[in-house]
């Protein structure tokens, strides 16, 4: 059922401490549903009406808050099919706002509706950083040379900030290029890993990691970047955009650069875009057996909606059993690793479909990355 009025009573009239654990999943969804439908009424609403100051007085919110929202609001023209997922709570506003920032700087409609066109069957089943990055990728795939031009200008942008947190505690935060940023990054937690093991959690000892380096303490180390990139833009025929391990789709030119100071390895694809795979007979998979099932996984967490970078490499079919290799072995989180051997039930079909049963018997499946 498409969200409705009787869903919202049904809803306000539950008493969510007399359903079933089932129910109370249930419920929960059609909450999510009903609210981005409801998004998208008030959308419609701020499009119609002019006078935001009325509007800013009536519910209580600054004016600059009621400008910004009613020249998002936009969007529901800009984006028709999107904005009719959001009415029927297909997707939820974040994933329909992700949609828009990216594609709201594109000069023509029809490269709006070309993007759109590769999202919109997509956008349900994708969390929110799934979509980002598919929607970045599809923008630079139907408008190459403004993608660039809209990432070398994107790079003034670039700064350090200071917000004020409780409890004595202050959030300093800086945007850089991803690729100089995924190297920092990197570079920590090599850092972390590095210091004494103690009661301090990966997160706290990067934060100390940061300290050091910034106050002048930091160990010379080398850390590696991975970029994805086709033969084809390499040459320069095309402007597809390479793949960054841990951040998703970078501009052609930032992946040729790149590509013209370090290795290469060459990486062969099957019909479906996949990596193909290398096997052994041993438990430990070897060196480039590990890059293979990385790579095959496009460098992110193979459990469903998980976009956190691979931290761990497991057999889905436990070894002898299952064989060693890129198909079997997939990457995980640590967290979602530890689910795996609680109490979901994970199994891989012929054609390298993941699926996960959880403990409500709920299915979901994911596929291995499509370069």
């Amino acid at each position: 059922m498409e969200p409705s009025g009787a869903i919202v009573d049904l809803l306000l009239g539950a008493d969510a401490a007399a359903l079933t654990e089932e129910q109370k999943l249930t419920a929960l969804v059609l909450a999510h549903r009903a609210i981005a439908s409801l998004h998208h009424v008030r959308l419609s609403l701020l499009r119609e009406v002019e006078d935001t100051a009325e509007i800013a007085m009536a519910i209580h919110e600054p004016e600059q808050s009621v400008v910004h929202q009613k020249h998002r609001s936009a969007m529901l023209d800009r984006l028709p099919r999107m904005a009719e997922l959001l009415r029927r709570g297909e997707i939820d506003l974040r994933r329909m706002e992700t949609v828009d920032d990216r594609v709201v700087h594109l000069a023509k409609p029809e490269l709006v509706a070309q993007v759109e066109d590769a999202l919109v069957d997509l956008a349900p089943g994708l969390t929110r950083t799934q979509l980002a990055r598919r929607t970045t990728k599809a923008v630079a795939e139907a408008d190459p040379l403004g993608y660039d031009q809209r990432r070398l200008k994107a790079r003034e942008d670039r700064r350090v900030e200071f917000t004020p947190l409780p409890d004595g505690m202050t959030q300093l935060s800086i945007i850089l290029p991803a690729i100089d940023a995924r190297q920092a990054y990197d570079l920590l937690t090599q850092d972390a890993r590095a210091l004494v093991k103690d009661d301090r959690t990966t997160d706290q000892k990067r934060a100390d990691a940061f300290l050091d380096r910034f106050l002048g303490y930091g160990v010379d180390r080398k850390v590696k970047v991975h970029v994805t990139i086709s033969l084809e833009t390499l040459m320069g025929l095309t402007e597809d955009p390479g793949l960054l391990d841990g951040y998703g789709p970078i501009a052609a030119d930032s992946a040729r650069e790149l590509a013209m100071h370090a290795p290469w390895r060459g990486l062969l694809l099957d019909q479906y875009r996949r990596a193909s795979e290398l096997s052994t007979d041993t438990y430990r998979p070897t060196t480039r057996i590990k890059e293979f099932a990385e790579l095959n996984a496009g460098g992110v967490c193979s459990a469903p909606g998980c976009t956190t970078p691979i931290q761990e490499l497991d057999h889905t079919t436990p070894w002898p059993q299952g064989d060693t290799n890129a198909t079997q072995l997939k990457g995980y989180c640590a967290h979602h690793h530890h689910l795996k051997h609680g109490n979901h039930t994970v199994t891989l079909d012929s054609d390298n479909t993941l699926h996960w049963i959880t403990p409500l018997g709920r299915h979901y499946t994911t596929h291995p990355h499509q370069y």
